[in-house]
């Protein structure tokens, strides 16, 4: 049961963590800076004459490590609405 509410917190705060970075996104521009580095590091890749082995092996890795991220950065937003919601009680605006 921890599983299956963990994992479908997990679903719910991704989806409430992209629209958070869409609209951030508009107003950091470091962020878009970044962003727009890695579209352009994306196109890089795609261009290049890479052996189809060697280019399974890239993407695996990018794979891997995009999982990796996604998973850190949505128990990260978890934690923080936990904190939020922690600090809502201690201060006694909810209960729970």
């Amino acid at each position: 049961m921890v599983q299956d509410l963990l994992k479908t917190l997990k679903v719910l705060a991704g989806k409430r963590r992209e629209i958070s970075l869409i609209e951030v996104r508009k107003y950091d521009s470091e962020y878009k800076l970044a962003m727009d580095r890695v579209v352009e590091l994306r196109d890089r890749y795609e261009d290049m004459d890479l052996r189809s082995e060697d280019k399974e092996t890239i993407d695996s890795l990018l794979n891997s490590l995009d999982e990796v991220e996604v998973t850190q950065v949505n128990l990260s937003y978890l934690a923080g609405l936990a904190d939020c919601l922690l600090i809502l009680d201690r201060l006694k605006l909810i209960q729970l």
